[in-house]
């Protein structure tokens, strides 16, 4: 295992320093599990101010399909030849199929009752159920349909990362056809001599610089090439399925889900997305989380994504993972 990344210097005459030679350093780095390349700026980010929840609210429509008053009149049910329950429902978490589907299989879980949530104030009971729900769900779409073996649980939080409904909710998909993102990590896989997930793993823990946690689930470390701001992963220490996502091994990755939330609350960010991807019948990929958080930056509240991550398809952040890791690490 190679970890890859290329030190840039742009060079020019500094304006802040009467016109001197000066330059700005920057790193490509390349994602061990995708092939795909991020970048590094190091510029100067300002403190985020702390976070005014009141802007999400007061462009809520106030009507909410997935508020307890509404759920069983407005979203659709299941389909009774395909799945053994028109909605699957634990605690407060509720499952029914995606009224705006992505793919031939797409549910929605409303993980509460309440309407809006603050990110970290979700409980460990809360989310187990809504994934316990999405698994349900997974565990019925295979047994019907065995081709659909690209499954992941998705979590959209609050408008930033692209929710179009503020009530806290998970979004599962199933397919027979895999995303970008799983085709370049079953290729880059393919061309690696053993286990490129232990590989990583091993070479993680062995740096240290980036690796958090070994809960005996999951190995949890900060991206070398963050796909965004910056990307916490949890790694499956053995090849399973969303129907193996129960008791210690649910409640490990929850309990890890909440620290990142922790700490993404912590340096004012308040929004986030999150994927866990499974491939069925795939020994060679493990599953894992992917969680990355999403912010505006002041003053203009520009957006972090541009024209190299939306056309060029390559992220960039201005923190250093290792900087991430160190400071994630007190949350652990």
């Amino acid at each position: 295992m190679e970890l890859k990344k290329i030190l840039k210097r742009a060079t020019f005459l500094d304006p802040f320093n009467s016109f001197t030679p000066g330059g700005r350093d920057c790193e490509i780095r390349t994602d061990p599990l995708t092939g795909r390349n991020s970048r590094i700026l190091y510029f100067p980010l300002r403190d985020l101010p702390s976070p005014d929840y009141e802007v999400f609210l007061k462009k809520d429509s106030g009507f909410c399909p997935f508020c307890p008053e509404n759920i069983e009149k407005i979203t659709p049910k299941f389909n009774p030849e395909l799945f053994s329950s028109s909605r699957y429902s634990k605690g407060e978490a509720v499952c029914f199929p995606n009224a705006f589907p992505y793919d031939e299989n797409g549910a929605v879980t409303a993980i509460t009752r309440e309407h809006f949530m603050e990110i970290d104030s979700f409980t460990n009971e809360l989310l187990a159920n809504a994934v316990s729900c999405c698994v349900e769900f997974l565990k019925d779409v295979i047994l019907g349909q065995p081709a659909a073996v690209f499954q992941s649980i998705n979590w959209n939080f609050l408008p930033l990362a692209g929710s179009s409904i503020i009530h806290p909710h998970l979004q599962v998909t199933a397919s027979s056809v895999s995303t970008n993102y799983c085709t370049d990590v079953l290729k880059n896989s393919g061309n690696f001599d053993g286990n490129l997930f232990a590989s990583l793993v091993d070479y993680e823990n062995s740096a240290g610089e980036r690796f958090l946690s070994d809960d005996g689930f999951f190995s949890w470390l900060v991206a070398f090439a963050p796909q965004g701001i910056f990307d916490v992963m949890a790694i499956s220490q053995h090849y399973i399925e969303p129907a193996d996502l129960h008791g210690g091994r649910l409640d490990a990755l929850i309990t890890g889900i909440l620290k990142v939330l922790k700490f993404i609350a912590a340096v004012n960010m308040v929004s986030f997305n999150l994927s866990i991807f499974f491939v069925i019948g795939e020994k060679g990929f493990m599953p894992h989380l992917r969680m990355c958080p999403r912010t505006s930056i002041p003053p203009l509240d520009t957006s972090e994504i541009n024209y190299m991550k939306m056309i060029h398809n390559e992220p960039m952040s201005t923190l250093e993972p290792e900087h991430i890791a160190r400071e994630l690490k007190k949350h652990w």
